[in-house]
C-alpha cells in the first residue's frame, strides 16, 4: 500500500515483496514500474546484512540459513 507514497515522492520504480492485483493496476494508472519480486528474494539480503553488522558490532557469530520457499 506504499506505491502512492513512493510515486508522490518521485519514484519511477516500486519494488515489493508482495504481489497485489490492486497495486498492479494502480502502477499502470500512475505510470510507475512495479516489480513484485517475492518476499524471499527481497528480504533475505537485509537479514544477512543485519547479521553481519551484529557480528561485527558485538563480536558474535551468526549464520544465515537460506531455505528456499517454493511459494
Amino acid at each position: 500500500d506504499m506505491i502512492t507514497a513512493a510515486f508522490e515522492a518521485g519514484a519511477q520504480v516500486f519494488v515489493s515483496g508482495e504481489i497485489s492485483e490492486r497495486t498492479t493496476h494502480l502502477a499502470r494508472e500512475l505510470g510507475i514500474h512495479y516489480i513484485a519480486a517475492g518476499h524471499h528474494a527481497t528480504e533475505r539480503y537485509g537479514v544477512q546484512a543485519l547479521g553481519e553488522w551484529l557480528a561485527d558490532e558485538y563480536d558474535i557469530e551468526h549464520r544465515f540459513v537460506d531455505i528456499d520457499n517454493p511459494a
